[in-house]
């Protein structure tokens, strides 16, 4: 009798350990659960911050860049238009007539066409090919340096208009950086789609630099940065007297995607 008693309690106390180690372990693989949880909350609030974070300064930066634009425009082509259709409507013969008008109806051009570009809806609604030949085609009219467009695959018609606005920063950037720091006689980019990856590639003939070595300057860093928030990727290559190789590429499924 009493060996049964013993095995009876023996085998309850068993249960109850066993019955407590499993609660313990379904606690534990809780606590996990949720601490797992709260991590990837916090990690996904800060990359939607980093994100959101990412376009606001693109927008700021863009609207800076257009007023520089304006400016540079109003002062060197629109005024110096100005000043030679007052000289061609003094003209005291009254020849200059029909020049004259020719030439207030390019400022009215001028005048619209930098309207746009002040708009914020355009940099939203611009076709991202048409924005590339524009860039191009206002550094090869001020004369700075020849440019070349080159375009291959599918069309690029669909992008997010804030992955857009990205992108849009980003090419600016590095033109400028083109033409403060290379000193080039050609600038080109290549545009390509194909069924799984959008490639924008930025070239310069320039004096270059040496990528190999750390840049203590920003221009690197923010290419970097603003491509990670739209989960792409930025190679650049470059050496001295060689120019610089620019590749910015994105998934084409996440170059529609919302972030």
């Amino acid at each position: 009798m009493e060996d049964s008693a013993l095995n009876t309690f023996l085998a309850i106390l068993t249960g109850v350990v066993l019955m407590v180690i499993m609660a313990v372990f379904i606690i534990t693989i809780v606590v996990i659960h949720r601490q797992r949880q709260v991590k990837n909350r916090h990690k996904i609030q800060i990359l939607k911050a980093d994100y959101e974070n990412t376009i606001l300064n693109a927008e700021k930066e863009i609207r800076e860049q257009t007023l520089y634009h304006v400016s540079q425009e109003l002062h060197d082509n629109i005024g110096q238009l100005l000043s030679l259709t007052k000289l061609v409507l003094n003209n005291p013969d009254g020849s200059g007539l029909s020049e004259g008008k020719k030439l207030i109806n390019q400022i009215i051009r001028e005048v619209r066409s930098l309207s746009k570009s002040i708009n914020r809806d355009y940099i939203r609604d611009v076709e991202f090919e048409r924005f590339l030949m524009e860039e191009l085609d206002r550094i090869e009219k001020s004369g700075y340096c020849a440019t070349a467009f080159e375009k291959s695959g599918s069309p690029v018609n669909v992008i997010d208009g804030d992955k857009k606005l990205v992108l849009i920063r980003m090419v600016q950037e590095c033109l400028n950086n083109a033409i403060k720091h290379a000193s080039p006689t050609l600038i080109s980019i290549k545009l390509s789609m194909d069924e799984e990856k959008f490639l924008l590639t930025i070239e310069d003939d320039g004096v270059g630099f040496d990528a190999s070595k750390p840049s203590n300057g920003l221009g690197i860093k923010n290419l970097k940065s603003r491509i990670q928030a739209i989960e792409g990727q930025v190679e650049v290559r470059s050496a001295p007297q060689k120019g610089t190789h620019i590749c910015i590429s994105l998934e084409k499924n996440i170059l529609s995607k919302h972030g």
